[in-house]
């Protein structure tokens, strides 16, 4: 018996750490990436990571913003807005283009793929979780580094967001804020 029980063991283990929770198709309705990007022009407020040197920008930047447009021809266009110094008055910009995917046994596109403005393919993220209202969670699936958008301009009196406590515990790395009060 208690072999048997080691065995289911070691295959939930092996299972939960082959297959992340946002690569399951069983949360579909808080992964739709296309109820985030490509709804209208909105701008999301890249409020933390688990990195210290942006994945797209490739460098220490500050006061993360993605402004994004419609869909057009199935993509969207953003533009990821950032500070290199807090001091900097304007932010400088990297365009993007968001092209939106699905994993095979997903019947809403739950990732995307990130390309630059020459339209080489930068990066893949997933989207792990959102309430299509305050946050949205993504995984940089080949760094498994995370980043926390907030739909609202953050307050020094906001509780934590759900996602903000998912990021706790799906994540040891620290964590580091990249849009704060002294953003403008």
């Amino acid at each position: 018996m208690a072999a048997w029980l080691l065995l289911l063991l070691s295959h939930t283990t092996d299972a939960a750490t082959t297959n992340p929770p946002w690569k399951n198709n069983e949360y579909w309705m808080m992964q739709n990436i296309t109820q985030v990007i490509g709804v209208d022009e909105i701008t999301y407020y890249a409020y933390e990571g688990t990195f210290d040197k942006d994945i797209l920008v490739k460098e220490r930047v500050f006061c993360l913003i993605m402004r994004m447009s419609s869909f057009l021809g199935g993509e969207t266009i953003a533009y990821r807005r950032y500070k290199k110094e807090m001091k900097q008055e304007r932010l400088d910009e990297l365009s993007l283009y968001l092209e939106p995917q699905r994993d095979q046994e997903y019947n809403v596109d739950n990732y995307m793929k990130v390309y630059d403005e020459y339209y080489t393919k930068i990066a893949q993220m997933y989207l792990v979780y959102t309430d299509y209202s305050r946050c949205a969670l993504f995984n940089y699936d080949e760094k498994d580094d995370y980043e926390l958008w907030l739909y609202q301009k953050p307050k020094a009196d906001d509780i934590a967001s759900a996602c903000e406590l998912l990021l706790a515990l799906l994540s040891d790395k620290p964590r580091n804020v990249h849009y704060t009060n002294d953003c403008s």
